[in-house]
């Protein structure tokens, strides 16, 4: 047991709030305690839920994310950035005495360096995930295999991107706000036509889509598109159409009852 510890309370706890867990964990520049806190006033289906406010995100390295509505956000490469400065300090780490002091403080600010990464990084997905909640009541993506793409050549650029984290806080945040997120299968999306359904081939080079049938628009935003298309026959966004036609029709007779 820890006894009484002194803390620097980072934000109030709400009233009306219960604590569920608590977890500690140790990091570069200190122990943090989580709390897990049960909202009963989370809303199970938002009272404006509209299915045709929806998007489909592509996720990329090219840019961090292209929507079905072609806007793009660029891709932020935190930790490509402040790596010459992470190999400053892994250098001065090396170069010192194992069991010094002066590798002990080395080793903290290393550590220290590569939480700050890790803090723009979740940062930047907090902002994009609220950006898109506040447009779009319903927000589709691909279902990768991250894990996979982190053993491939292309490792540090996916690790950089953090797509695993930013899905999982989109999906919270949709959660708490009553919005819904959808992961759909990733297969061919970048290759089939998003206006005729046709098969485009094309080498992951090839950045621009071009169809016989006229569609010529760029390649992450026809994946974008057949993403979102995807998910309008997607068993969760029936379900949840079909709940808030339900909440509207029970509103509707209570007023005029």
């Amino acid at each position: 047991m820890f006894g009484k510890v002194k803390i620097i309370l980072h934000r109030p706890i709400p009233d009306g709030f219960k604590i569920k867990t608590a977890s500690i964990t140790r990091k570069a520049d200190g122990y943090y305690v989580t709390l897990s806190l049960a909202d009963e006033t989370v809303p199970e289906i938002k009272p404006d839920f509209n299915p045709e406010s929806i998007t489909g995100i592509d996720v990329g390295l090219k840019e961090f994310l292209t929507t079905a509505q072609n806007e793009t956000v660029a891709i932020p490469q935190h930790y490509c950035k402040a790596q010459k400065r992470l190999k400053v300090i892994q250098k001065r780490v090396s170069r010192r005495k194992k069991g010094s002091n002066r590798r002990l403080k080395a080793i903290k600010q290393l550590g220290l360096q590569h939480k700050k990464v890790a803090d723009k990084r979740r940062d930047f997905h907090f902002k994009i995930a609220n950006n898109l909640l506040k447009k779009y009541d319903v927000i589709a993506y691909e279902d990768l295999n991250i894990k996979g793409l982190a053993k491939t050549h292309l490792a540090k650029s996916v690790h950089d991107a953090g797509w695993s984290s930013f899905l999982s806080i989109l999906a919270t945040k949709a959660e708490k706000a009553g919005s819904l997120t959808i992961a759909v299968s990733a297969y061919n999306t970048s290759q089939n036509c998003s206006k005729c359904g046709v098969k485009v081939p094309k080498e992951l080079h090839e950045r621009w889509h071009s169809c016989t049938c006229g569609c010529s628009l760029d390649r992450d935003h026809n994946a974008a598109i057949n993403i979102m298309n995807k998910s309008v026959g997607h068993p969760d966004f029936k379900a949840k159409s079909l709940r808030s036609d339900s909440w509207i029709v029970l509103e509707a007779h209570a007023l005029t009852s």
